[in-house]
C-alpha cells in the first residue's frame, strides 16, 4: 500500500494540449499503470528535481560556487 492511501487525497483538474493528452492516453497501457499513478510520479519527479536545483542554487548565490 502506498503512503498516499493512508492520507486524504486531493484531486486536480488538468487541461492538456491534445497532443500531450493523446500521448498520455497511450502510456498507461504500455506501463501497465493507471494514468493517475503516472501523473503522480511525474509531479513527484519534477518536485524532486526542483529541490535538487534549489539545493545547488542557494549555496551558489551565497559564495559563488556550486556544491558538487
Amino acid at each position: 500500500m502506498d503512503s498516499f492511501d493512508r492520507v486524504r487525497i486531493h484531486s486536480l483538474d488538468l487541461k492538456l494540449p491534445p497532443e500531450i493528452d493523446a500521448a498520455l492516453a497511450r502510456e498507461p497501457r504500455r506501463a501497465h499503470k493507471p494514468k493517475a499513478a503516472l501523473l503522480r510520479r511525474a509531479v513527484e519527479a519534477y518536485l524532486e528535481e526542483r529541490a535538487d536545483a534549489r539545493a545547488v542554487e542557494v549555496p551558489r548565490s551565497r559564495c559563488g560556487k556550486a556544491i558538487p
